[in-house]
């Protein structure tokens, strides 16, 4: 099971949620797990869960989190969709 986590930025000024999901044991090596348009969802909790289980430390930060956090969007929603739209035109 995973827990969010925050990761300071390299300037220090902020810091920003990340899934991690941990193996059991020591880690391998790690795995970034990069989230599509519609942020930390099932699907990626998914992903960093299988990565969990094949022995490596598995993180995936929020993308958008100056936007919003905990975005976790469904792509079979349209409105949702349009949402994960906007938040990937607005990401700089």
């Amino acid at each position: 099971m995973g827990e969010t986590v925050r990761i300071p930025t390299f300037d220090g000024v902020a810091d920003f949620p990340a899934y991690v999901v941990r193996p059991e044991g020591k880690p391998r090596a790690a795995v970034i797990v990069v989230q599509e348009v519609f942020g930390v969802n099932p699907g990626i909790r998914k992903k960093a869960a299988h990565w969990a289980g094949q022995g490596y430390l598995a993180v995936a930060p929020e993308v958008f989190w100056r936007q919003g956090e905990g975005i976790d969007l469904d792509s079979d929603v349209p409105e949702q969709f349009q949402q994960a739209i906007r938040h990937m035109m607005a990401h700089d």
